[in-house]
């Protein structure tokens, strides 16, 4: 017997995926009790003001951002379709109706966002997202301090141990489908697969990368000093219910210093930046912007000292990585993060030559930066710049990183024909600084509060959460990472200077590797750029006392390499290479890369093994599965290629490559079956006009047309 499995399906919450059990009736919850936070706070005092402070406490109508979003739904799809976002950012609302007709202002329901009595009343979860999750009908009663029996009742009734991260999987994964009425599936939130499919679940084959084992709680829930009239203390701490992110602004509206320091804190070296390699060509030719003839020099690796030639073109890998995020980084919603990359070059004495993402601080939108966000389109090709659902047709990129993974973005400059020995050595200067989200929707939230129906909300907040929300103040921006690099002659000296001042960085080997592995991108546009970094990376570890892992890592890179390049033998020797350096048969990585090399040129017996062998070390990473059951599905081996497909789609419901794969083995097994596996893959695949969108996009965007391709170059402008 043969068995398909199919996403979830929307219930009574339609097109949220949120659904309830347990007895109905006069006894069981209602969005009045689910609202009362209150209640918990008499025994729960430091949580209670912990969680009042978060993302979470402000996830409904009291958000105004939120409530801007929302309203655009509402307005153009209709009341009903709005549940879709209620299942997760109003269940108050959602469990008596109130999301299918006029939101009342004042009413505290709209004003209570995630709860107490939601989170610590669900009693089960699936991996489909959009609220599927399933809330007990059975009220949380509140415990008799003087009676321990009734202690461990509350305690047994509340505790959400045996779901652990999985609780929040049910909302952090969010998509928008033929469910709404809509044309086409867009995943737009979806942390719990790439955590899943990390190091931090033991389940990473991207790299040899071995980190500690981190959930959500860990990083979100990081223990906090508890006073002593906290009952869910233990020790003095208390798990913090702050669920600090990324969110700055949501304490800057409230005016939350508390807040918005913790959040920076968490956000300050959560990502590396570097100026890792320099190369130098002649200037681009005046008149037709066309290079010269001249060849390239270099690459210079590293970057620093590389030489400086007035009337000569330099241009440097600008490397991000993401260090310390267990999922994409910006994490939430991609299409409206806003994560940028500055540049300033400076010569010796002190005038700026050149910059770019500067004016990304200010209050405009620049074009010209470099920004970590997703770009979506909608049906004509705009790009979508306010989270405006109703109108996505198709994603054009996304410069978000993965856990652990990193990105190379090249700038180029034009040295002044005319520039001066004494100017010489130039200081690069490179900067990651974060804001919660885009100008534009701050903008539009900002416009909204001002409408009679915003003016009404606020005060309903200030009434229901004595809170005031303030969306036209001022996002903070912090800075993530920032580093530097000197060029020409004289650079050795400035960096040495830099150095006894106390300014570290990366190891060499390190620098360059992961520019190597953030080049892996673009071996379709600039073929061997990849090989030539991560080979220096090699001789650098190899010269170096970071050991095998080092050597063992890069050389997992030059396999990946050589297998997009179509050099299976290079790429399996150098995997082989990197086993001996390792423990055991290595990590999940040197299996997929293994996979991914052999399934490239057909070979699918030996792709198999290898698949089978990534997807036994890494059970919960996606791709493994996918490359699994795509080898199996090669070799006509039905039931191997349906069971990889199962087990992959029930970490990952909606992947339209596995829900294919699922499909065509069962067209093989059980036609019936196929049918319905068939019809899923159609409703969740990506939109059959997504290249074309992608085109059109770039005709009437120049910021579309660099941003979706990986290889791209961001000029470097002198000063106005």
């Amino acid at each position: 017997m043969v068995e398909a499995r199919l996403p979830g399906a929307p219930g009574a919450f339609a097109p949220s995926l949120m659904a309830m059990a347990g007895p109905t009736g006069a006894a069981a919850v209602d969005g009045d009790n689910l609202s009362d936070a209150d209640t918990c706070a008499t025994c729960h005092p430091d949580v209670a003001e912990q969680w009042s402070a978060s993302a979470h406490s402000f996830a409904s109508f009291n958000n105004p951002v939120y409530r801007a979003n929302v309203q655009l739904i509402r307005d153009g799809l209709g009341k009903a379709q709005s549940q879709h976002c209620g299942g997760c950012h109003d269940a108050s609302l959602e469990i008596d109706g109130l999301m299918l007709g006029d939101i009342p202002a004042e009413d505290l329901r709209a004003h209570s966002g995630v709860t107490c009595r939601l989170c610590h009343g669900i009693d089960q979860v699936t991996s489909d997202g959009n609220g599927s999750y399933v809330l007990s009908r059975e009220r949380l009663g509140s415990p008799d301090l003087d009676d321990p029996a009734s202690i461990a009742r509350h305690r047994q009734q509340v505790t959400v141990k045996p779901l652990g991260a999985e609780l929040c999987v049910g909302c952090h994964r969010g998509f928008i489908s033929p469910d709404m009425d809509l044309p086409v599936h867009l995943n737009g939130i979806d942390e719990p697969t790439f955590w899943r499919s990390s190091a931090y679940t033991g389940s990473g084959a991207g790299r040899v990368d071995a980190v500690a084992a981190k959930t959500c709680i860990d990083c979100h829930m990081a223990p906090e000093a508890a006073s002593g009239d906290e009952y869910a203390a233990h020790g003095g701490q208390v798990a913090s219910h702050r669920f600090v992110g990324g969110h700055t602004w949501m304490a800057a509206m409230r005016h939350d210093e508390t807040q918005r320091a913790a959040v920076a804190a968490r956000l300050e070296g959560a990502a590396s930046i570097d100026v890792a390699a320099a190369y130098v060509t002649c200037a681009a030719t005046p008149g037709d912007g066309d290079r010269c003839a001249a060849a390239a020099r270099g690459p210079f690796l590293p970057a620093d000292g590389a030489p400086v030639t007035p009337g000569s073109r330099l241009e440097l890998d600008v490397v991000l990585r993401n260090l310390m995020v267990g999922h994409r980084f910006p994490g939430g919603v991609n299409d409206v993060q806003d994560t940028w990359i500055e540049v300033e070059i400076h010569d010796a004495r002190g005038r700026r030559l050149a910059a770019s993402g500067l004016a990304h601080a200010a209050d405009v939108d620049d074009e010209e930066a470099h920004v970590l966000r997703s770009y979506v389109a909608d049906q004509d090709g705009h790009i979508l710049e306010a989270h405006e659902l109703i109108g996505f047709r198709g994603a054009i990129a996304n410069h978000t990183l993965a856990a652990r993974d990193a990105a190379t973005t090249r700038y180029a400059f034009d040295v002044p024909a005319d520039l001066p020995a004494a100017a010489l050595p130039l200081r690069v200067d490179a900067r990651l600084r974060h804001r919660s989200r885009s100008l534009r929707l701050q903008r539009d939230a900002c416009a909204a509060i001002d409408t009679p129906s915003g003016a009404a909300f606020r005060a309903g907040t200030r009434a229901a959460r004595d809170a005031d929300l303030d969306p036209c103040a001022p996002q903070p921006i912090t800075e993530i990472a920032a580093t530097a690099v000197w060029l020409g002659t004289g650079a050795d000296d400035a960096a040495a200077r830099a150095a006894a001042a106390g300014v570290t960085r990366a190891p060499t080997w390190q620098r360059l590797y992961e520019d190597g592995m953030g080049l892996l991108g673009v071996i379709s546009e600039r073929l061997d750029e990849p090989r030539v970094v991560l080979e220096a990376a090699l001789a650098a570890a190899q010269a170096g006392a970071d050991g095998a892992v080092a050597r063992a890592s890069v050389l997992a890179q030059l396999a990946a390499v050589a297998g997009r390049q179509g050099r299976t033998d290079d790429a399996l020797a150098l995997i082989a290479r990197a086993r001996e350096l390792l423990p055991g048969d290595g990590p999940a990585v040197l299996d997929y890369v293994a996979a991914d090399a052999l399934a490239r040129v057909w070979r699918w017996d030996e792709a198999a093994r290898y698949a089978e062998a990534a997807a036994t070390k890494a059970p919960l990473n996606t791709a493994a599965w996918i490359a699994l059951a795509r080898a199996h599905g090669s070799l006509h081996d039905d039931r191997a290629a349906l069971d990889a497909a199962r087990r992959g789609l029930a970490i990952s419901p909606r992947d339209p490559d596995l829900l294919r794969s699922q499909a065509t083995a069962l067209r093989a097994l059980d036609p019936a079956l196929a049918d319905q596996a068939l019809a899923a893959y159609d409703r969740f695949r990506a939109p059959d006009g997504l290249a074309a969108l992608r085109i059109a996009c770039a005709r009437r965007s120049a910021r579309c047309a660099r941003e979706r391709e990986h290889g791209h170059t961001h000029v470097l402008t002198a000063p106005r």
